[in-house]
């Protein structure tokens, strides 16, 4: 089964975080470097999550992304995590890869007003354990 992972899930180029948004992460001083099999498909997800719907249209995606950034400015009260939860859920079962949302859950951190943790159970097509998943999303407005 193992060798199927990386076939089922893909390879792909490992994007990093960076001041600007995401950039290839570099092995050494050249070569890109690649993620494969299930790093990649949270990759893949966590993507999908900050991709704003519709935003790929002109590349044939209409479709592709999420809605979450719809909720920045809005407060972090229970009827926003309810609305993030069932956006996200939304974006992730898009995926083909994906079987089942299992659960959706805020976390809030102390000391962090803006910010919610979006903790996902996710069942991957001829998976037989979950990924768990999780996306930071500052609600602050710009």
């Amino acid at each position: 089964m193992e060798t199927l992972r990386p076939r089922l899930f893909g390879t792909d180029l490992r994007l990093a975080e960076t001041a600007d948004g995401l950039d290839l992460q570099p092995i050494g001083t050249s070569d890109p470097a690649l993620v494969a099999g299930n790093d990649n498909i949270a990759q893949a997800l966590l993507l999908r999550l900050k991709v704003r719907q519709g935003e790929l249209a002109r590349l044939g995606w209409p479709a592709y992304g999420s809605r979450l950034h719809e909720l920045i400015g809005e407060p972090n009260i229970a009827r926003t995590h309810v609305k993030l939860m069932a956006l996200a859920r939304e974006a992730i079962a898009q995926d083909p890869r994906v079987k089942e949302v299992v659960d959706v859950r805020v976390q809030l951190k102390t000391g962090e007003r803006d910010t919610v943790f979006l903790q996902m159970e996710i069942v991957l097509i001829d998976q037989p354990t979950p990924l768990n998943l999780v996306y930071e999303l500052n609600l602050e407005a710009p």
